[in-house]
Protein backbone atom coordinates (compact mmCIF):
# COMPACT_ATOMS: atom_id res chain seq x y z
CA UNK A 1 0.00 0.00 0.00
CA UNK A 2 1.17 2.91 -0.93
CA UNK A 3 1.88 5.93 1.31
CA UNK A 4 -0.63 8.15 -0.66
CA UNK A 5 -3.39 5.63 -0.20
CA UNK A 6 -3.18 5.53 3.37
CA UNK A 7 -3.25 9.18 3.72
CA UNK A 8 -6.11 9.02 2.00
CA UNK A 9 -7.55 6.15 4.28
CA UNK A 10 -6.80 8.43 7.17
CA UNK A 11 -8.52 11.35 5.72
CA UNK A 12 -11.39 9.39 4.97
CA UNK A 13 -11.54 7.98 8.38
CA UNK A 14 -11.17 11.20 10.07
CA UNK A 15 -13.57 12.45 7.54
CA UNK A 16 -16.34 9.66 8.74
CA UNK A 17 -15.37 9.76 12.10
CA UNK A 18 -16.12 13.65 12.44
CA UNK A 19 -19.11 13.10 10.22
CA UNK A 20 -20.59 10.52 12.97
CA UNK A 21 -19.40 12.77 15.91
CA UNK A 22 -21.21 15.76 13.93
CA UNK A 23 -24.57 14.14 13.55
CA UNK A 24 -24.49 12.74 17.28
CA UNK A 25 -23.82 16.78 18.07
CA UNK A 26 -26.63 17.72 16.35
CA UNK A 27 -29.30 15.29 17.05
CA UNK A 28 -28.22 15.12 21.01
CA UNK A 29 -30.94 15.60 23.63
CA UNK A 30 -28.77 17.76 25.79
CA UNK A 31 -27.82 21.09 25.53
CA UNK A 32 -24.03 21.01 24.15
CA UNK A 33 -21.74 24.00 24.09
CA UNK A 34 -17.66 23.53 23.15
CA UNK A 35 -15.03 26.45 24.43
CA UNK A 36 -11.82 27.17 23.87
CA UNK A 37 -9.50 26.25 27.26
CA UNK A 38 -7.28 29.14 26.82
CA UNK A 39 -9.89 31.63 26.59
CA UNK A 40 -13.32 30.59 27.50
CA UNK A 41 -14.47 31.36 24.22
CA UNK A 42 -17.76 29.19 22.66
CA UNK A 43 -17.05 28.04 19.57
CA UNK A 44 -20.21 26.11 19.22
CA UNK A 45 -23.13 25.14 20.27
CA UNK A 46 -25.86 22.21 19.39
CA UNK A 47 -29.25 22.98 17.69
CA UNK A 48 -30.78 21.48 21.37
CA UNK A 49 -28.91 24.15 23.31
CA UNK A 50 -30.33 27.19 21.37
CA UNK A 51 -33.80 25.59 21.98
CA UNK A 52 -33.22 25.00 25.43
CA UNK A 53 -32.41 28.51 25.84
CA UNK A 54 -33.99 30.15 23.29
CA UNK A 55 -30.92 32.45 22.37
CA UNK A 56 -29.73 32.43 18.78
CA UNK A 57 -26.03 30.61 17.43
CA UNK A 58 -24.82 34.08 16.83
CA UNK A 59 -25.79 35.22 20.85
CA UNK A 60 -23.32 32.04 21.42
CA UNK A 61 -20.45 31.73 19.29
CA UNK A 62 -16.97 33.73 20.89
CA UNK A 63 -18.83 34.77 23.64
CA UNK A 64 -17.61 33.98 27.03
CA UNK A 65 -19.71 31.43 28.91
CA UNK A 66 -20.70 34.15 31.37
CA UNK A 67 -21.33 36.54 28.68
CA UNK A 68 -24.71 34.67 27.65
CA UNK A 69 -27.33 35.70 29.26
CA UNK A 70 -28.51 32.92 30.47
CA UNK A 71 -24.82 32.53 32.17
CA UNK A 72 -24.39 36.06 32.97
CA UNK A 73 -25.90 36.61 36.82
CA UNK A 74 -24.42 32.88 37.81
CA UNK A 75 -20.65 33.63 39.53
CA UNK A 76 -20.48 30.10 39.24
CA UNK A 77 -19.85 30.21 35.59
CA UNK A 78 -16.78 31.91 36.36
CA UNK A 79 -14.93 30.04 38.69
CA UNK A 80 -15.88 27.07 37.10
CA UNK A 81 -13.99 27.74 34.05
CA UNK A 82 -10.96 28.44 36.67
CA UNK A 83 -11.56 25.42 38.50
CA UNK A 84 -11.80 23.58 34.85
CA UNK A 85 -8.99 24.74 33.85
CA UNK A 86 -7.08 23.46 36.82
CA UNK A 87 -8.97 20.31 37.63
CA UNK A 88 -10.59 19.74 34.02
CA UNK A 89 -14.17 18.43 35.09
CA UNK A 90 -16.74 19.96 36.74
CA UNK A 91 -20.28 19.42 37.89
CA UNK A 92 -23.12 20.99 38.75
CA UNK A 93 -26.19 18.92 39.91
CA UNK A 94 -28.88 21.35 39.64
CA UNK A 95 -28.49 24.82 38.28
CA UNK A 96 -30.74 27.45 37.30
CA UNK A 97 -30.07 29.12 34.37
CA UNK A 98 -32.46 32.15 32.98
CA UNK A 99 -33.54 31.31 29.10
CA UNK A 100 -34.21 34.27 26.95
CA UNK A 101 -38.07 34.80 27.66
CA UNK A 102 -37.33 35.02 31.07
CA UNK A 103 -38.73 31.19 32.27
CA UNK A 104 -36.04 29.20 34.71
CA UNK A 105 -34.54 26.26 33.53
CA UNK A 106 -33.62 23.99 35.87
CA UNK A 107 -30.66 21.80 34.71
CA UNK A 108 -27.43 19.32 35.47
CA UNK A 109 -24.26 20.82 34.29
CA UNK A 110 -20.99 18.93 33.05
CA UNK A 111 -17.91 19.91 31.90
CA UNK A 112 -14.79 18.48 31.03
CA UNK A 113 -11.83 19.53 28.64
CA UNK A 114 -9.78 17.33 26.45
CA UNK A 115 -7.20 17.35 23.48
CA UNK A 116 -8.98 18.02 20.08
CA UNK A 117 -5.99 17.54 17.58
CA UNK A 118 -3.71 20.22 18.96
CA UNK A 119 -5.99 22.08 20.96
CA UNK A 120 -7.40 21.71 24.20
CA UNK A 121 -11.28 22.31 24.13
CA UNK A 122 -14.05 22.10 26.87
CA UNK A 123 -17.26 20.32 26.50
CA UNK A 124 -19.97 21.54 28.51
CA UNK A 125 -23.19 19.12 28.67
CA UNK A 126 -26.32 20.51 29.76
CA UNK A 127 -29.01 18.85 30.72
CA UNK A 128 -32.63 20.23 31.13
CA UNK A 129 -33.73 18.50 34.49
CA UNK A 130 -36.76 21.09 35.18
CA UNK A 131 -39.60 18.08 35.02
CA UNK A 132 -37.91 16.04 37.01
CA UNK A 133 -36.91 19.08 39.49
CA UNK A 134 -40.34 19.64 40.02
CA UNK A 135 -41.49 16.48 40.25
CA UNK A 136 -38.75 16.27 43.21
CA UNK A 137 -39.99 19.19 44.89
CA UNK A 138 -43.45 17.94 44.78
CA UNK A 139 -43.14 14.50 46.50
CA UNK A 140 -40.79 16.81 48.85
CA UNK A 141 -44.09 19.13 49.72
CA UNK A 142 -46.52 15.80 49.66
CA UNK A 143 -43.75 14.07 52.04
CA UNK A 144 -44.15 17.46 54.41
CA UNK A 145 -47.46 17.38 54.47
CA UNK A 146 -47.66 13.92 55.09
CA UNK A 147 -45.63 14.51 57.59
CA UNK A 148 -47.40 17.17 59.12
CA UNK A 149 -50.56 15.29 59.25
CA UNK A 150 -48.89 12.00 60.96
CA UNK A 151 -48.46 14.85 64.21
CA UNK A 152 -51.26 16.28 63.92
CA UNK A 153 -54.58 15.83 65.59
CA UNK A 154 -57.24 16.52 63.14
CA UNK A 155 -59.97 17.65 65.96
CA UNK A 156 -58.06 20.64 67.50
CA UNK A 157 -55.07 21.38 65.34
CA UNK A 158 -53.06 20.80 68.11
CA UNK A 159 -50.05 18.16 67.71
CA UNK A 160 -51.11 15.02 68.96
CA UNK A 161 -49.38 12.52 71.93
CA UNK A 162 -46.80 10.68 69.07
CA UNK A 163 -45.45 14.30 68.42
CA UNK A 164 -45.16 14.96 71.95
CA UNK A 165 -43.05 11.68 72.84
CA UNK A 166 -40.77 12.85 69.97
CA UNK A 167 -40.51 16.31 71.12
CA UNK A 168 -40.13 15.62 75.01
CA UNK A 169 -37.61 13.35 74.52
CA UNK A 170 -35.60 16.00 72.50
CA UNK A 171 -36.11 18.94 74.18
CA UNK A 172 -35.20 16.59 77.52
CA UNK A 173 -31.87 15.57 75.85
CA UNK A 174 -31.44 19.82 75.09
CA UNK A 175 -32.05 20.42 78.60
CA UNK A 176 -29.68 18.04 79.85
CA UNK A 177 -26.66 19.72 77.30
CA UNK A 178 -27.30 22.78 77.46
CA UNK A 179 -28.30 22.56 81.97
CA UNK A 180 -31.52 24.31 80.89
CA UNK A 181 -34.82 24.15 82.96
CA UNK A 182 -38.45 22.93 81.36
CA UNK A 183 -42.20 22.88 82.31
CA UNK A 184 -44.66 20.94 81.63
CA UNK A 185 -48.38 21.03 82.13
CA UNK A 186 -51.23 18.36 81.72
CA UNK A 187 -55.09 19.35 81.70
CA UNK A 188 -58.07 17.68 81.28
CA UNK A 189 -61.67 19.19 81.43
CA UNK A 190 -63.87 19.00 84.13
CA UNK A 191 -67.11 17.10 84.33
CA UNK A 192 -66.57 16.83 79.70
CA UNK A 193 -68.84 13.75 80.03
CA UNK A 194 -71.86 15.38 81.91
CA UNK A 195 -71.59 18.71 79.36
CA UNK A 196 -71.46 15.70 76.33
CA UNK A 197 -74.63 13.95 77.70
CA UNK A 198 -76.65 17.28 78.48
CA UNK A 199 -75.98 18.88 75.06
CA UNK A 200 -74.31 16.24 72.41
CA UNK A 201 -71.22 15.25 71.47
CA UNK A 202 -71.09 17.57 68.36
CA UNK A 203 -71.09 20.17 71.36
CA UNK A 204 -68.70 18.17 73.11
CA UNK A 205 -65.88 18.50 70.31
CA UNK A 206 -66.84 21.98 69.71
CA UNK A 207 -65.33 22.58 73.37
CA UNK A 208 -62.50 20.70 72.74
CA UNK A 209 -61.57 22.67 69.52
CA UNK A 210 -62.44 25.82 71.26
CA UNK A 211 -59.67 24.56 73.90
CA UNK A 212 -57.17 24.03 71.34
CA UNK A 213 -57.71 27.19 69.90
CA UNK A 214 -57.17 28.86 73.16
CA UNK A 215 -53.95 26.64 74.07
CA UNK A 216 -52.30 27.58 70.86
CA UNK A 217 -53.44 31.34 71.27
CA UNK A 218 -52.00 31.19 75.19
CA UNK A 219 -48.49 29.96 74.46
CA UNK A 220 -45.67 30.81 73.16
CA UNK A 221 -44.32 29.60 69.12
CA UNK A 222 -41.88 27.34 70.80
CA UNK A 223 -43.93 25.99 73.43
CA UNK A 224 -45.64 22.44 72.38
CA UNK A 225 -49.62 21.89 72.84
CA UNK A 226 -50.68 18.41 72.21
CA UNK A 227 -53.86 16.58 72.68
CA UNK A 228 -53.07 13.98 74.87
CA UNK A 229 -55.73 11.62 74.58
CA UNK A 230 -59.99 12.08 74.33
CA UNK A 231 -59.95 15.70 76.46
CA UNK A 232 -56.51 15.84 78.10
CA UNK A 233 -53.70 18.15 76.83
CA UNK A 234 -50.64 18.15 77.46
CA UNK A 235 -47.96 21.62 76.95
CA UNK A 236 -44.50 21.64 77.16
CA UNK A 237 -42.32 24.42 78.02
CA UNK A 238 -38.81 24.90 77.22
CA UNK A 239 -36.13 27.12 79.14
CA UNK A 240 -39.40 27.26 81.35
CA UNK A 241 -38.69 27.67 85.52
CA UNK A 242 -41.28 25.59 87.56
CA UNK A 243 -42.83 28.92 88.74
CA UNK A 244 -43.55 30.28 85.16
CA UNK A 245 -44.73 27.13 84.17
CA UNK A 246 -47.40 26.95 87.46
CA UNK A 247 -48.43 30.75 86.70
CA UNK A 248 -49.04 30.09 83.23
CA UNK A 249 -51.26 27.06 84.15
CA UNK A 250 -53.06 29.42 86.53
CA UNK A 251 -53.43 31.90 84.61
CA UNK A 252 -54.98 29.24 81.88
CA UNK A 253 -57.37 28.16 84.20
CA UNK A 254 -58.90 30.98 85.48
CA UNK A 255 -59.50 32.34 81.87
CA UNK A 256 -61.06 28.93 81.76
CA UNK A 257 -63.59 29.56 84.37
CA UNK A 258 -64.91 32.95 82.41
CA UNK A 259 -64.96 31.49 79.22
CA UNK A 260 -68.61 30.41 77.66
CA UNK A 261 -68.23 28.61 74.72
CA UNK A 262 -70.24 29.58 71.19
CA UNK A 263 -70.65 26.52 69.03
CA UNK A 264 -72.25 27.19 65.93
CA UNK A 265 -74.08 29.91 66.78
CA UNK A 266 -75.37 29.01 70.18
CA UNK A 267 -73.76 29.84 73.70
CA UNK A 268 -72.18 27.23 76.40
CA UNK A 269 -71.66 27.33 79.91
CA UNK A 270 -67.61 27.75 80.63
CA UNK A 271 -65.86 24.47 81.04
CA UNK A 272 -63.52 24.05 83.90
CA UNK A 273 -60.01 22.73 83.93
CA UNK A 274 -58.07 20.81 86.00
CA UNK A 275 -54.21 20.90 85.85
CA UNK A 276 -51.23 19.39 86.46
CA UNK A 277 -47.51 20.68 86.49
CA UNK A 278 -44.02 19.53 87.07
CA UNK A 279 -40.85 20.68 85.68
CA UNK A 280 -37.23 19.36 84.47
CA UNK A 281 -35.26 18.42 86.83
CA UNK A 282 -37.12 19.20 89.71
CA UNK A 283 -39.55 16.24 89.25
CA UNK A 284 -37.46 13.74 87.38
CA UNK A 285 -34.80 13.16 84.87
CA UNK A 286 -36.71 11.15 81.68
CA UNK A 287 -40.08 11.08 80.34
CA UNK A 288 -41.41 8.76 82.12
CA UNK A 289 -40.95 9.70 85.55
CA UNK A 290 -41.92 13.67 84.36
CA UNK A 291 -44.97 12.32 83.11
CA UNK A 292 -45.67 10.16 85.62
CA UNK A 293 -45.49 13.37 87.84
CA UNK A 294 -47.51 15.46 85.62
CA UNK A 295 -50.25 12.75 85.50
CA UNK A 296 -50.48 12.44 89.39
CA UNK A 297 -50.57 16.05 90.28
CA UNK A 298 -53.81 16.16 87.43
CA UNK A 299 -55.05 13.21 89.44
CA UNK A 300 -54.37 14.81 92.64
CA UNK A 301 -56.17 18.32 91.22
CA UNK A 302 -59.24 16.50 90.07
CA UNK A 303 -59.63 14.73 93.77
CA UNK A 304 -59.14 18.36 95.51
CA UNK A 305 -62.21 19.81 93.69
CA UNK A 306 -61.02 20.34 89.86
CA UNK A 307 -60.37 23.86 88.73
CA UNK A 308 -57.31 23.87 89.74
CA UNK A 309 -53.79 23.82 89.60
CA UNK A 310 -51.74 21.23 91.51
CA UNK A 311 -47.48 20.62 91.45
CA UNK A 312 -46.16 17.27 91.06
CA UNK A 313 -44.83 16.27 94.78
Amino acid sequence: MTTETQQSETYLSLAQSELRYRRLFEAAQDGILILDAQTGAITDVNPYMVSMLGYSRDEFIQKKLWEVGAFRDIEASKDAFLVLQREEYIRYRDLPLKARDGRLVQVEFVSNVYQAGSERVIQCNIRDITDRKHAHDALVRSEAILREESVRDHLTGLFNRRYLEETLQRELDRAYRKHLTMGLIMLDTDNLKRFNDTWGHAAGDGVLKELGILLLGQFRGEDVACRYGGDEFVILLPDTTLKSTYERAEKLCEYAKRHSHIIEGQAYQAVSLSLGVAAFPQHGSSSDTLMRAIDAALYHAKHEGRGRVVIAE
